[in-house]
């Protein structure tokens, strides 16, 4: 009988309150571990907790390597050195890094995940020493790796732009609409229709969520409604998310516009929390520079929220036609766009009944699939 493959999953990313990459890693997990992949797996963690879902199930086992936690530099320590003599210490047939970057030498084929090349197109928007790591590694670990797979078609796009060499082994493994928002109690009144809501936003307060130019087009929508005549109060602005880095400037702006008492903001909310912001929003404002994917979309299609979004990207394969799309970096549309959410309520109407339809199309089942029919393509690639 033929051994089955062993597959070395590296989330060490993952943390105590993971967002983006971390939640698509505990996703992704979770989906593998729903059923029999024909693979046996090992999760490398910097802690247990995260993983409780997956570490009981048949051929599944968490390894702790608490000498991974810390800052980027600990842990690219530990990814270069430690995690191929994990490789050849546990017996493992394929490493799959589940955050842009393997180890140069990892023993084994390795099959890296990409979630977006922001920072490439962006410079500046990742902390100074992430984004240098990145630059220096990102590059030899594609180059290396048997299959790089990736969370949307725009991001198999930017790999292939940026890394030439890298076509004929990039995968696309969409992701699917966050699994927490399933468990939700789906008769939860919404905003009543006599109720102006709030406009929501979810996401880290960092520089590639294009919180300035948000805040200066909200700010310059409060001046419009202020000379709107027949209008009612106009929305407020609800920030929900950790804070982030380099956000001096975006602190300032945020004080300025809290001292106006219409805007709110809130630190990292749990899931049955968030729903309920979700489903009481007149609509969520997410116009960001870059999104390798982009789960607050899904979230807020599913619980039936009007998503304003970038016209570019991950962004607009991932709403399609159930957004309202706009060129993020101009001010003025963002404004008009705002404007129109606060003033069109058929719009709203008919953006929450477009997202609610699209929002169970993408499928964590999905995504497991396909990342699994990787592992066994590499596998016999390369044999015992």
């Amino acid at each position: 009988m033929a051994r089955r493959p062993h597959v070395l999953l590296d989330a060490l990313l993952v943390g105590p309150q993971p967002t983006g990459v971390g939640r698509s890693i505990l996703e992704l997990t979770a989906a593998l571990a729903a059923s029999d992949r024909g693979c046996d797996f090992t999760v490398l963690a910097t802690e247990a907790g995260p993983f409780a879902e997956v570490s009981g199930a048949d051929g599944w086992r968490v390894r702790l390597c608490p000498g991974a936690a810390g800052g980027t530099l600990r842990k690219a320590m530990f990814t270069q050195i430690q995690v191929p003599r994990l490789v050849t210490e546990l017996g493992a047939t394929i490493l799959h890094s589940l955050q842009f970057i393997a180890p140069l030498r990892p023993r084994r084929p390795s099959i890296v995940t990409v979630h977006d090349l922001a920072w490439q197109d962006y410079p500046g928007l990742l902390e100074t020493t992430r984004e240098w790591y990145y630059r220096v590694m990102v590059g030899p670990s594609l180059g290396r790796a048997a299959r790089i797979l990736t969370n949307s078609t725009s991001t198999a796009g930017d790999v292939m732009r940026l890394h030439p060499g890298t076509r004929g082994k990039v995968v696309v493994t969409p992701f699917g609409t966050p699994s927490w928002v399933w468990k939700q109690d789906r008769d939860l009144p919404g905003r009543p229709a006599d109720d102006e809501g709030y406009f929501l936003f979810v996401g880290t307060l960092e520089p590639r969520k294009n919180l300035d130019n948000l805040l200066a087009a909200y700010a310059d929508f409060l001046a419009a409604s202020a000379v709107r005549s027949g209008g009612g109060p106009a929305p407020d602005l609800l920030l929900v998310g950790a804070r982030g880095w380099r956000d001096g400037e975006l602190r300032t702006r945020i004080r300025d516009l809290q001292a106006t008492g219409k805007l709110k903001v809130r630190d990292y909310c749990g899931p049955e929390a968030l729903w309920g912001l979700y489903r009481g929003a007149r609509a969520l404002l997410f116009p960001s520079l870059h999104e390798g994917f982009g789960f607050p979309i899904l979230e807020a299609m599913a619980a039936g929220c009007p998503v304003l979004t970038s016209a570019r990207g991950a962004m607009l394969e991932v709403g399609g036609d159930a957004v309202l799309a706009v060129d993020p970096d101009s001010r003025a549309d963002l404004t008009a766009a705002i404007l129109l959410l606060a003033t069109d309520s058929g719009l709203c109407r008919r953006l929450s009944e477009r997202g609610l339809a699209r929002a169970p199309r993408w499928t964590w089942a999905e995504t497991a699939a396909r990342t699994a029919e990787t592992y066994l393509q590499v596998a016999g690639e390369t044999g015992p």
